[in-house]
């Protein structure tokens, strides 16, 4: 773990802000209240994009938190709108960016206890690389996916944001 995952996170949650934004333009475009994507799903049985949204930033903060043995700070309320979720992602941004020069050294001690895993958790390895990262790209992803289904002009470029090309 090093500063290079964290700064990945800032980078992808600023991408994610970003569709976000779009959604809105989306929206006002089409004429429809913007925060209906907030409840939006790909299947009944799947979390809503709102939900996705908050999981893929309680990743990256989990992640972090753990690999730099600290606790996550805690955001409030889970957001409702999608002006709430924006605000939510550039809280979490705020909290990453101030990790970026965090003693990562430690990382595979640490301990991460989900809330879902009963009194269980997992050491700082296993939250990085095997739960912390792939969970964070999941809800990335899904959230993409709702967009684009919805209609959100977005690409790949838009997933990925700047590239350092040579």
């Amino acid at each position: 773990m090093n500063r290079e995952i964290a700064a990945q996170f800032i980078k992808m949650l600023t991408n994610l802000d970003h569709c976000l934004a779009k959604a809105e333009a989306h929206a006002e475009a089409k004429h429809f209240n913007v925060d209906n994507f907030v409840g939006d799903r790909l299947i009944v049985d799947m979390l809503p994009l709102a939900k996705q949204v908050l999981i893929c930033c309680d990743s990256a903060r989990a992640v972090v938190a753990t690999a730099s043995l600290t606790a996550p700070p805690v955001l409030g309320a889970d957001p409702k709108t999608m002006a709430e979720l924006r605000a939510h992602v550039g809280k979490t941004i705020t909290y990453l960016q101030g990790m970026l020069e965090a003693d990562f050294s430690q990382y595979q001690s640490g301990r991460y206890v989900p809330h879902w895993a009963g009194g269980k958790g997992m050491d700082g390895h296993t939250c990085v690389h095997e739960y912390g990262i792939p969970n964070f790209y999941f809800h990335l992803t899904m959230t993409y996916a709702l967009l684009r289904r919805a209609g959100v002009e977005l690409g790949k470029g838009d997933y990925l944001g700047a590239l350092d090309l040579h």
